[in-house]
């Protein structure tokens, strides 16, 4: 694998957590908050 330039690296992490990670999810184990929700209680 070579190496990834910083900007292009930070694009891609922005990328990732904006497409993928599904923020607004919730879960039925805990009470339903979205993962948001629960790391600001903890």
């Amino acid at each position: 694998m070579g190496k990834l330039h910083p900007k292009k690296a930070k694009v891609s992490v922005f990328e990732y957590i904006e497409c993928f990670y599904n923020y607004k999810r919730i879960h039925s184990d805990n009470r339903y908050p979205s993962p948001v929700m629960y790391e600001k209680a903890y």
